[in-house]
């Protein structure tokens, strides 16, 4: 009598923990994708005295425009043949911000591309070729995402959407910006006029991954403005291509930035030459290979800036041709050459 007096009382007292404490539903924040590796930085000389460290310091709420205008040359052999491509002057329109800080110290921005312009250049082009151009750049209008770099310049996550339907061209392009020009990854230690360091990483480009190494040397440094030269170079592996094989891959850059430590942006500029050979199968089953090589010239600079070109006279695109290609008799492109 004695148990089962007592197996009662502690169901009863079982029963009565569990009235009083449900289990609670914690909500965990997605912590969206992880952080990314960081590159390696060699300081090769830290410059002339004084030095000072470098760091970002964008205010959170800042948006910002930026333009950049790219344009290839390619020229493709095989078997004995070749052939010549390229893409005429285009430019992008890419909105940046409003900038918030993570509880990390980082500063994040969503990023999308809100316009694309086709220079007058087109207007050469027959219907057909026309019509082909505008397809591969429409999907350029569905980029969208953020991006969070830390005071040094550092990209420490980021996701965009929309890449996955843009060429392999042209996601190779803006690959190179993103790594080599819109951001300058700085060292930990102070740097003067005349420093030279070098940032090593691996860089998917489209489908397929290289090392690529770029060399930034200071210039000038005037209050939060940086002006450097850039030069870089590119290697790649032997590695899958689509349904055929990259054999070989190299790429060189040089070109210069005028970075501004209180915005996203800089003010850029870069030639590049590409060459690679693919191994690709025929459909008698048979391997060719394919010689392509590129030519590229990249120019980047903020709406607003003091080198931002004069207005183009003509009446400004129509805000709903915002996602759509613009017509190059409503808004022209504008060309820029920055100052020397």
């Amino acid at each position: 009598m004695f148990r089962i007096v007592m197996l009662a009382c502690l169901l009863v007292a079982t029963a009565s923990c569990r009235t009083q404490f449900q289990p609670q539903t914690v909500q965990v924040a997605d912590p969206g994708p992880p952080e990314r590796v960081l590159p390696t930085i060699r300081v090769l000389d830290p410059g002339l005295t004084p030095r000072q460290p470098l760091r970002y310091r964008v205010p959170p709420g800042q948006v910002e425009t930026l333009y950049v205008e790219l344009a290839e040359m390619e020229v493709m052999e095989a078997e004995g043949r070749g052939a010549k491509s390229g893409m005429p002057p285009v430019q992008l329109e890419v909105k940046l911000g409003p900038a918030s800080m993570t509880p990390q110290g980082y500063i994040r921005h969503p990023v999308a591309i809100t316009q694309v312009r086709i220079s007058e250049v087109a207007d050469k082009m027959s219907p057909a070729q026309r019509e082909e151009l505008e397809k591969s750049l429409a999907p350029l209008l569905n980029v969208q995402g953020w991006s969070e770099m830390d005071l040094q310049g550092r990209i420490r996550r980021g996701q965009f959407e929309g890449l996955d339907s843009v060429s392999p061209q042209l996601s190779v392009m803006l690959g190179n910006v993103r790594s080599a020009l819109l951001s300058v990854p700085f060292p930990d230690q102070p740097l003067g006029v005349r420093a030279r360091w070098e940032v090593e990483r691996r860089v998917q480009l489209s489908s397929f991954w290289v090392d690529q190494v770029v060399t930034y040397e200071i210039q000038r440094i005037r209050d939060d403005a940086v002006g450097m030269q850039v030069s870089a170079r590119q290697t790649a592996r032997p590695q899958q291509l689509g349904n055929g094989r990259l054999e070989v891959y190299q790429a060189s850059v040089i070109g210069s930035a005028d970075v501004r430590l209180t915005n996203f942006t800089a003010f850029s500029e870069a030639e590049s030459i590409t060459q690679m050979h693919v191994s690709q199968p025929t459909a008698s089953g048979e391997n060719q290979l394919i010689r392509i090589e590129r030519r590229t010239a990249v120019q980047l600079y903020p709406a607003g800036g003091k080198k931002e070109p004069a207005e183009p006279e003509e009446k400004p695109a129509d805000p709903d041709d915002v996602k759509v290609i613009t017509d190059p008799g409503k808004q022209k492109l504008k060309w820029h050459t920055p100052e020397k």
